[in-house]
């Protein structure tokens, strides 16, 4: 085995192969401004370092910028968390990760105690940027604390004019579903990550308390169904999906919350609404916004995603 194939790249090997200085080299790889270098020279360097498999060394080009090409993407888990809960993070994750990865970006996911998050091993890395997935307003300030750089919370239930929201408008959601419907909207059902939200609905839908089920267990679920006699709405399909098996799926409207509205695909009969597809691409666009300049954000700190203006029913999957 040749071991020289196992020796990783240098910006010197680069200019070799490239037949230019390392000075031009760094400057091309680094986007220097203000550097005089003609576009075949710029192509040439970059074509070459791509040959070479060149990977940017993290550590000595934050000395340099300053910058460690790091962000982060904080989880907040519950002790008793569902599957459903954990499941409905997957996409929001794997959507961001690409978008930040596309950027540049190298992406470290955490996993925190939503009760208690523990700090300690994320708060050492020197990020650019921090995404906080459902955080909870008791715990939220012992995370933020630790950053001093654009941090932005997702389907986080926080009120804090200092930081960034990106959350969907359950509210515009909510009264398509009611639009659509032939009757009243008589219960609503929704996951704990929307809890704040399903108490705001639950004013706007004028439901009595005992309509309203926020799911903490699955078992919960049989017996609520079994006392309506209405339609209603269910925030997050993962849980719409399971109520079919208690229920006529042509009596409620499912808000698709978890990116998955495929679940639905088996529930012919079915209504949906579909939330448009941006939220990670809303929330990296405003990280880059305040990385370049921390005042440049929008002046409403709560960006909402609104729902696309057609609802769907299953058969619209096919």
């Amino acid at each position: 085995m040749n071991k020289s194939s196992d020796k990783k790249a240098t910006m010197k090997d680069i200019a070799k192969a490239a037949q230019v200085s390392v000075a031009t080299v760094s400057y091309v790889l680094n986007n220097v401004t203000g550097q005089t270098i003609p576009e075949e020279t710029r192509q040439r360097v970059l074509d070459t370092a791509c040959e070479l498999n060149y990977v940017p060394n993290l550590a000595a080009r934050s000395l340099i910028k300053r910058q460690s090409g790091l962000a982060g993407i904080l989880v907040n888990h519950r002790q008793d968390e569902q599957w459903w809960e954990r499941a409905s993070y997957a996409p929001i994750i794997d959507a961001m990760e690409r978008e930040l990865t596309l950027l540049g970006f190298h992406v470290i996911l955490s996993s925190l105690d939503a009760e208690a998050p523990n700090m300690d091993i994320i708060a050492e890395r020197k990020l650019d940027a921090v995404f906080v997935l459902g955080a909870v307003q008791d715990t939220f300030h012992q995370i933020s604390r630790h950053f001093r750089v654009p941090l932005i919370a997702i389907d986080s239930h926080i009120e804090d004019p200092l930081f960034y929201r990106v959350n969907y408008d359950y509210e515009r959601a909510a009264l398509a579903a009611a639009e659509q419907s032939s009757k009243p909207c008589s219960f609503l059902i929704a996951d704990r990550n929307a809890r704040s939200e399903a108490l705001q609905l639950q004013t706007l839908l004028s439901l009595p308390v005992s309509q309203v089920l926020v799911l903490e267990r699955e078992e919960q679920l049989q017996p609520f169904l079994a006392g309506q006699t209405g339609e209603g709405i269910i925030i997050n399909e993962y849980i719409g999906l399971i109520a079919s098996r208690w229920m006529d799926p042509s009596r409620y409207t499912v808000l698709c919350t978890a990116g998955m509205p495929e679940l639905l695909r088996p529930l012919p009969r079915v209504s949906s609404i579909v939330f448009e597809d941006g939220k990670h691409l809303a929330a990296v666009e405003l990280m880059q916004s305040l990385r370049n300049d921390s005042y440049s954000g929008p002046p409403n700190k709560s960006i909402l995603i609104n729902p696309q203006a057609r609802s769907n029913r299953g058969p619209a999957f096919n």
